[in-house]
């Protein structure tokens, strides 16, 4: 940078490279100015004035002392910034963290590796699997299941797994071929019933198993019209505030985007998602409760709502019954939708079943439930609380929805999980029909399909050019002939 000099200082400075003048004849040519002031640069050096005036520029001795002692103070400084920096500048410092650098990538390697050694060995054992899957023991087809990425366990099918390989790590249980685990059999029972041992009841292995997997607190399933019937009046104002602090009207408005032609919704409580519904893309709606006070806040808040829509009914009854009720008119729906129901019928599995034959062809069920965990503290809470959540709500929040869905005979379309995994939302259709076209997804549309079909068309002319030799009469030598 060039430095600026002052006007009193430069005009002593021509005093003393002109000689002994007047102040008056201080006259100098713009030139002669920036001649004098190109002296003083500094180049980005440090400079320094001798007595003789000259300037001597520092040697790298003195720059590295400077440095040093620059740094030695800064690490001193009672600023912890200005420490730290200076600490992480340090000659010492760098080499350290060089050194860690090279053990943190070795060790990265080295774990790498062991994950892709696991990887190829559960993709082998799997693939093993699927060669003998007419043959495998219940233990192998759940095995099966947990090394295939693409299938969920139930609640059910991890306990029973871990329960196998109990008695295969701790009680030397190796041949699984006749047994089979009952849904939420106890540990102490199985073991007992393969082994023919009589256990204690503090055996140390059983009391260890069962504190880390401990069986689910399912209630019993009960009528729950009464509570509901008595709940009617009060239950938007009891239930809001907890419904806003998980944000579930998203979800509501999740689950009604789905409804479209002739609808059906079950369980509809007292309404609480006629705000969400886009009554354009509906041609009828069915509310179905079994409380009839239920019913009746739903009718008077969707006759607000939309009064001039006038395809619409109520109908009072339990979705165990839906066929039944459904005898005389034979009516269809292209969507039903249930919001947190399941977990009040006495019959789940058998409601849902009832949804199924209720739906036109390409007819979708739509269901927001709650239920479960991907967590075990979560499950915990929901299992400590079972109890008091039935008496309080009316409802069973600690089901396996998933479990449910998969006895009742249904097609999981689509399925995401919300709030830790207790919030369950399904898209689900009779098991056999086809995907709609925009369930397809573009993977699933453009790049898998392509690859099956050409896969199908190899595979194809494989078979054809097989039976085509099959097929082939054995060659004869040819008669000799005088004809051309």
């Amino acid at each position: 940078m060039l430095k600026v000099i002052h006007p009193v200082l430069r005009a002593g400075l021509l005093h003393r490279r002109l000689g002994a003048v007047s102040v008056n004849t201080l006259v100098a040519s713009q030139s002669q100015l920036l001649h004098l002031r190109g002296l003083h640069q500094c180049r980005g050096l440090l400079q320094k004035r001798s007595r003789g005036g000259e300037v001597i520029p520092k040697s790298d001795a003195q720059r590295a002392a400077e440095a040093k002692a620059l740094l030695e103070k800064q690490m001193n400084s009672s600023n912890k910034i200005v420490r730290w920096g200076a600490i992480a500048r340090s000659e010492k410092f760098q080499k350290g963290l060089t050194k860690w650098l090279v053990g943190a990538y070795g060790l990265f390697i080295l774990y790498g590796g062991y994950l892709m050694k696991n990887l190829y060995s559960r993709e082998k054992e799997l693939e093993d699997l699927k060669k003998r899957a007419d043959e495998l023991n219940e233990f192998e087809k759940l095995r099966s299941k947990e090394l295939d990425k693409n299938v969920v366990l139930r609640t059910r099918e991890e306990y029973k797994l871990k329960v196998y390989q109990l008695l295969k790590d701790e009680y030397g249980v190796s041949d699984f071929s006749n047994i089979t685990i009952r849904d939420y059999e106890p540990a102490k029972d199985v073991v007992e019933r393969v082994t023919g041992r009589s256990l204690p009841d503090d055996d140390e292995i059983l009391l260890k198993f069962n504190k880390q997997n401990p069986l689910p607190n399912i209630l019993p399933p009960i009528d729950t019209t009464g509570f509901y019937e008595s709940k009617a009046t009060e239950y938007d104002s009891d239930i809001g505030m907890e419904e806003k602090a998980v944000f579930m009207g998203s979800k509501r408005k999740w689950l009604m985007k789905h409804c479209s032609g002739d609808v059906l919704e079950v369980s509809c409580g007292t309404g609480r998602n006629i705000p969400y519904t886009d009554m354009g893309k509906l041609n009828s709606i069915t509310f179905l409760d079994s409380s009839r006070k239920m019913l009746d806040v739903t009718n008077e808040k969707f006759r607000k709502e939309y009064p001039h829509f006038k395809k619409v009914a109520f109908v009072e009854g339990k979705a165990e019954d839906l066929l039944a009720l459904n005898s005389d008119s034979g009516v269809k729906y292209d969507t039903i939708v249930e919001a947190f129901g399941l977990c009040s019928h006495q019959d789940p599995i058998q409601s849902l079943q009832n949804f199924a034959k209720m739906l036109k062809p390409n007819g979708r069920i739509i269901l927001l439930e709650h239920g479960r965990s991907d967590y075990k503290m979560v499950n915990r809470f929901l299992d400590e609380r079972a109890s008091k959540r039935l008496d309080t709500w009316g409802c069973r929040w600690n089901l396996d929805i998933g479990e449910i869905l998969d006895d009742s005979g249904l097609e999981i379309v689509e399925e995401s999980r919300h709030h830790f995994g207790t919030t369950w939302c399904f898209v689900c259709k009779v098991k056999g029909s086809s995907k709609l076209q925009e369930e397809i997804g573009f993977v699933e549309k453009y790049i898998s399909s392509s690859f099956k079909n050409r896969a199908s068309a190899f595979i194809e002319d494989e078979k054809a050019k097989q039976t085509e030799k099959t097929n082939k009469p054995p060659s004869s030598h040819p008669q000799s002939s005088d004809k051309i």
